[in-house]
């Protein structure tokens, strides 16, 4: 999951650059694909990677010498009327039927380029997982792990959470290895095995409607789970309804394949405090995002959630943590500058996007997205890097294949987001004349059977931004 230190290094380079050298940014930015861009290594992956772990884009990069001719920018510039008047052409389809809003912001000048509806609050379906990852980014540096511990006491094993909900059956595994060496030095070779899911309050979100684990949609939120309570490991299988319990009657088993005899019930109990512990930790917040974003992993979106609720001392159930990300977009569109209007209608009752009841206007998140690509935030450009691309990566990895779109892949970075009736995309992109956007995109109100037809709409729409 991590990135290669060579990655690193080139992404570092090209956002360093982007205020003294705006030309070499957009191109060092474009070669490593810190953005979308004409030099894109267009190796396509086969579809979104489903899976609890974060998984990094494993794309070719091409060394700067490699290339024998940068890009340069077309000589006229976009004009705002032109682009507006394109993109609001789409909105005469039979499966939009006017049922049309964007907005597109320019990351160097926070100006508005083109907008149709754009403070008019929508379903944002999973591009709300875009704010998310920015409330999430701005309370935390990304480099946190989180912990999940094992207690040993008077013959008491206990299982504590603490947030990590990625845990792999081998991860779980060597928890279980280290308790059983740690209770065997104490002495005991029978225990009890209890676990502690205090962590969070979590639990089901009624906001989800029919969205929720029945439908494997998502894993209500707990302290802990293995393999982010996905009991088949397909990302939209049958979900744990108790992804701590789970966990912990797993664990316990594994504690006696380790050589313990485990006697009793596994039941839920406080972790006695002091007790001789050992742990094992997640990968690091900033690698949870990036797959959370790649994927849109509802489970994990909510989980980054709730960490937001936690880090504000804010409470930790699903309307909580809900309350926490947009109390936290509120204070950033604030410094944004973002207008008081658009934010009036903005209302959150979850951090994936699976319910009926979320609004957003598009105005909002271009605006958000266009200072995640201005440069000037460090804390929120890894958005930038995380994003599916068009025709390549994740949930767009199948996206913008007919001969209309297609041109386009590889040069529009998106957020995809489908919800009965909404179709959404929310990302960056780059003109034609070298400037970089962030964008927001909606078509609404279509009939749910015209799910493909207005996906590719969306795309048509944003294809206008890149193409001459």
């Amino acid at each position: 999951m991590a990135l290669r230190a060579s990655e690193r290094i080139w992404r570092t380079t090209a956002i360093v650059m982007c205020a003294a050298v705006p030309t070499s940014f957009y191109v060092l930015g474009d070669l490593t694909d810190a953005f979308p861009g004409v030099l894109t290594v267009r190796t396509v992956e086969e579809g979104p990677k489903a899976g609890p772990r974060a998984v990094a884009e494993e794309w070719e990069r091409l060394a700067p010498e490699d290339v024998l001719t940068p890009p340069s920018p077309a000589s006229a510039p976009v004009e705002s009327a032109d682009l507006e008047e394109r993109m609001a052409s789409w909105a005469s389809l039979p499966v939009v039927d006017d049922g049309l809003a964007f907005s597109v912001v320019d990351a160097g000048t926070g100006d508005v380029l083109a907008q149709r509806s754009s403070e008019t609050a929508l379903v944002p379906a999973s591009t709300l997982k875009l704010l998310t990852a920015a409330a999430v980014l701005r309370q935390y540096s990304g480099d946190e792990v989180l912990t999940t511990r094992a207690t040993v006491q008077d013959g008491v094993i206990t299982l504590v959470g603490g947030g990590d909900m990625t845990l792999s059956e081998e991860e779980l595994r060597d928890l279980a290895v280290q308790a059983a060496e740690l209770a065997t030095a104490q002495g005991e070779g029978t225990v009890q095995v209890a676990y502690d899911d205090s962590y969070f309050v979590g639990g089901h979100n009624e906001a989800w409607g029919n969205n929720g684990a029945a439908g494997g949609w998502v894993t209500p939120t707990a302290s802990l789970a293995v393999d982010g309570g996905w009991l088949d490991g397909q990302q939209y299988g049958p979900k744990s309804t108790d992804p701590a319990g789970d966990a912990a009657e797993r664990f316990a088993q594994l504690v006696g394949e380790a050589g313990l005899e485990v006697t009793g019930e596994v039941g839920e109990r406080p972790a006695p405090e002091a007790a001789p512990s050992v742990e094992i930790h997640s990968e690091p917040l900033a690698e949870i995002v990036r797959h959370t974003l790649l994927i849109s992993d509802n489970t994990t979106s909510e989980l980054l959630a709730h960490l937001v609720a936690l880090a504000r001392g804010e409470a930790t159930t699903p309307a909580g943590a809900a309350a926490a990300v947009e109390a936290e977009i509120r204070e950033l569109a604030a410094e944004l500058g973002v207008p008081a209007e658009a934010l009036d209608a903005l209302a959150l009752h979850d951090g994936s996007g699976l319910s009926r009841q979320n609004r957003v206007p598009p105005a909002l998140l271009s605006a958000v997205l266009a200072q995640v690509a201005s440069g000037e935030v460090p804390t929120l450009e890894q958005i930038l890097f995380d994003i599916p691309v068009a025709g390549l990566s994740g949930t767009l990895a199948e996206r913008f294949d007919d001969e209309d779109t297609r041109a386009a892949s590889g040069l529009v970075r998106g957020k995809t987001g489908y919800l009965g009736g909404a179709a959404t995309l929310a990302g960056v992109a780059v003109l034609p004349d070298g400037r970089t956007v962030g964008y927001s995109i909606v078509v609404h109100g279509f009939d749910g059977a015209d799910a493909e037809a207005a996906r590719a709409a969306v795309d048509h729409v944003s294809a206008e931004m890149v193409l001459p």
